[in-house]
């Protein structure tokens, strides 16, 4: 993957919730790939920034679609907790 990173408020709050949460972050094209040990999350966003759909992979299963928020808890309860201030 590139270096380029995807725009608009949907990507950047992935982001940081991904990178808060111990998560690497690949960025390219139109989307994002997340990782956490055998955990997966690749995300897509329009060309307008918005979150279009994600895709989740782990060792319970095997990929499945999921929405904005279904993501942010799978980067949050596989996660480790963000670090206190």
């Amino acid at each position: 993957m590139g270096t380029e990173r995807p725009v608009g408020p949907d990507a950047h709050y992935l982001t940081m919730t991904a990178e808060a949460y111990g998560w690497e972050t690949l960025r390219g094209g139109e989307g994002l790939v997340l990782r956490r040990g055998p955990w997966a999350v690749r995300a897509q966003f329009a060309p307008s920034g918005a979150f279009v759909i994600a895709v989740g992979s782990g060792p319970d299963g095997s990929p499945g679609q999921m929405s904005m928020p279904q993501a942010l808890e799978i980067l949050e309860t596989r996660g480790a907790p963000p670090h206190s201030p």
